[in-house]
């Protein structure tokens, strides 16, 4: 549960960062792979799709 939540705001960060390019995405995740592990890149990935996804609907929900 801590470590979901963690990873939520990871990928929210880095969204905000400017990470929303699948060039700027692939550098990060080669990065977080080199320091923490594939299997940690692929799923902060995830979690980063599914954030915006969210977003998404967030914006969407505010248009009148």
């Amino acid at each position: 549960m801590i470590e979901a939540h963690r990873r939520e705001c990871e990928a929210r960060d880095w969204l905000r960062k400017g990470y929303t390019t699948a060039v700027k995405v692939d550098e990060l995740m080669a990065r977080i792979a080199e320091r923490r592990g594939y299997q940690a890149a692929n799923e902060l990935r995830e979690e980063m799709r599914r954030q915006w996804a969210r977003r998404r609907e967030w914006m969407e929900a505010d248009l009148p």
